[in-house]
């Protein structure tokens, strides 16, 4: 959570830190353990991140305002086209940018993300993550583009060595955000994810981590009820998928495979929400809903202005 905040100083400053990569840098990782809280969901499957997220990092010094993006695409058919979109916007919108590439992420596409960085003329830093992977004194195979292009960069182990990345990440970005004569969100705040924004995500975390193959990739979570005032919170969502078959498998032999995602996604929100709920979950065939565009607007993957 974040710390008192004294923003009288002269030095006192804030802005927004986008974190980009292609997908399954680690940037909804490296969020989490920015924050302290989880505001990003994690899985193994690339583009799990589908909308821009925040998390809010307040110290007595500064605010940093972290924003996870979808993974870079080339393609922007279908979905794509919000996700690329997406994650344009995050890149303009932000003061001071961390380009997150994977230890064994190919010179090619490590070139592609800085090129791409260089042309908004924004500071930025390249922060190579998995650093874990790298043995003795193994070097990335990008690590001479970013000597070359004299490339500021700094290398982090999140999973092994935690603060000590927390400590570099805030050591190198807090120089470069702008002076604020005071924060841009209350210090007590750590996300601008409503609840219902959050329990969605946390449904979606539980079928990815859940169904295997195109499956997660083909649905959408929609939150049709959220009582938050009850005893109990009341939540009632729709696993919304293409195909016929598709349902069958969410729902699993006898609703096994349902029963366990809900019982995950639960015990995620109620990790958040600090009490118990009630969630229901149904699964709706909804064919070529990415076209839809009045669906599109409701699951909030139009972009608004």
């Amino acid at each position: 959570m974040s710390e008192k905040t004294n923003p009288k100083t002269n030095q006192f400053r804030a802005g927004f830190v986008a974190l980009i990569g292609e997908p399954n840098a680690g940037k909804s990782t490296l969020m989490n353990l920015l924050v302290g809280e989880k505001v990003s969901i994690v899985t193994e499957k690339p583009q799990t991140t589908r909308q821009r997220v925040t998390g809010i990092l307040t110290t007595n010094s500064s605010q940093l305002v972290f924003v996870d993006s979808p993974g870079m695409l080339r393609s922007t058919s279908g979905l794509n086209a919000f996700l690329q979109e997406e994650f344009t916007k995050v890149v303009q919108n932000a003061d001071v940018i961390l380009a997150l590439l994977p230890a064994d992420a190919t010179e090619g596409s490590a070139k592609h993300l800085i090129e791409l960085i260089q042309k908004e003329g924004k500071p930025f830093v390249a922060v190579i993550t998995k650093a874990d992977l790298l043995k003795g004194t193994q070097t990335p195979r990008f690590f001479k583009l970013l000597l070359d292009e004299k490339i500021p960069f700094f290398s982090i182990t999140v999973l092994n060595r935690p603060e000590e990345a927390k400590d570099e990440v805030l050591k190198i970005v807090e120089p470069l955000l702008p002076l604020s004569e005071k924060p841009l969100f209350d210090d007590d705040i750590y996300t601008t994810q409503t609840m219902r924004q959050m329990a969605g995500e946390s449904i979606r975390e539980a079928c990815f981590l859940n169904l295997q193959k195109e499956i997660p990739y083909g649905l959408a979570i929609r939150i049709t009820t959220f009582k938050e005032d009850l005893k109990v919170p009341r939540i009632e969502a729709e696993i919304l998928v293409e195909r016929d078959n598709h349902k069958g498998i969410v729902i699993g032999s006898k609703g096994a495979m349902l029963k366990k995602i809900g019982i995950e996604s639960r015990a995620a929100i109620e990790a958040f929400v600090g009490r118990q709920v009630h969630l229901e979950l149904h699964v709706i065939v909804r064919p070529n809903w990415f076209k839809n565009k009045r669906l599109m607007e409701e699951l909030g993957y139009v972009i608004r202005e």
